[in-house]
């Protein structure tokens, strides 16, 4: 039995992923269930920007960007 796709059209989601993909794979899904993806950023400077850079409904972060964490993003996220 197949699962139901969620329907979340119109919802801005925000990946950031330093494994491409991974990104890719979580941004297909996400485009599936009727999301607009932003990104996929790999860099923690490409996250801040992309994070300032509109409104969102959501985030999906890599904790660990290339030896950098994306706290950052996730701080910038909550203000």
């Amino acid at each position: 039995m197949a699962l139901k796709q969620p329907d979340l059209t119109g919802l801005r989601i925000l990946v950031v992923e330093d494994t491409m993909l991974i990104a890719e794979m979580i941004g297909d899904t996400l485009e599936r269930c009727g999301c607009t993806v932003i990104g996929p950023a790999g860099h923690l400077d490409k996250g801040l920007a992309l994070a300032s850079d509109g409104p969102l409904d959501g985030a999906f972060l890599d904790i660990n960007l290339d030896g950098d964490s994306c706290y950052p993003i996730a701080e910038a996220l909550e203000g």
